[in-house]
């Protein structure tokens, strides 16, 4: 999946935001028209404000792995992750925003240590992105 990716430039120094480059926005929300943020919010532990190696890992893991398996299914596309000051993000355009949830639990319920909230913007019409990256 790396190979998919833009680094972002942002106007904050503790902020990595990530969104695909190899997918039409335009035509992956006529198709995925809702939103769902998995929001973690992770422990500060120094100055650069990023999670630690072992949060990392997890939601390394979460992104490769699970929601990857969920895109090869044609349930979900995930357009960005923003990782700043202590909250890491992941927007997951999709059809059915009660099972992307559901899905995405089924994952994230494996490690009790990681506790995630989400959001869920029904219609976004890709505007919760545009918003971040055009900020």
């Amino acid at each position: 999946m790396a190979d998919k990716w833009n680094l972002n430039k942002t106007n904050n120094i503790n902020q990595m935001l990530r969104v695909r480059d190899d997918l039409n926005i335009n035509q992956v929300i006529k198709r995925f028209p809702n939103l769902v943020i998995v929001k973690h919010n992770f422990h500060v532990a120094d100055d650069i404000m990023f999670p630690d190696p072992s949060c990392l890992s997890f939601f390394t893991a979460f992104e490769n792995n699970h929601l990857e398996m969920l895109e090869k299914e044609n349930s979900i596309k995930l357009l960005a992750v923003d990782i700043c000051e202590g909250c890491i993000r992941f927007f997951v355009y999709c059809k059915e925003s009660d099972k992307t949830v559901y899905d995405c639990i089924s994952f994230l319920k494996t490690n009790n240590l990681y506790k995630c909230d989400f959001e869920v913007i029904l219609n976004d019409r890709a505007e919760s992105l545009n918003n971040m990256i055009f900020e």
